[in-house]
């Protein structure tokens, strides 16, 4: 996971779970790094296709669906993002 996740995106990462209600943004930081791990690929090489197949392949209840997708966002925004991700079937 370590060579998934940047020294840059880890600090933000961490930065995210320092402020805030720390139980939301401590789950908010593991689904990202639980994305991220099933990516398989670096933070900054991850897209839309990705979260597709995500969305597809897990099929989550639609709560756990707008969770990740939640959470999903705010990775898009510690990547500079200008569009928000695809959202889940359930979000549609």
């Amino acid at each position: 996971m370590n060579d998934l996740i940047s020294l840059k995106l880890r600090r933000k990462i961490d930065n995210y779970k320092k402020s805030g209600g720390k139980r939301s943004r401590r789950a908010n930081a593991q689904r990202i790094e639980r994305f991220i791990r099933w990516c398989g690929c670096p933070g900054e090489e991850i897209g839309r296709k990705h979260v597709h197949l995500f969305f597809t392949e897990k099929q989550f209840s639609a709560t756990t669906d707008r969770d990740y997708f939640y959470s999903i966002c705010k990775l898009w925004q510690m990547l500079d993002r200008n569009k928000e991700p695809p959202r889940p079937p359930s979000m549609r």
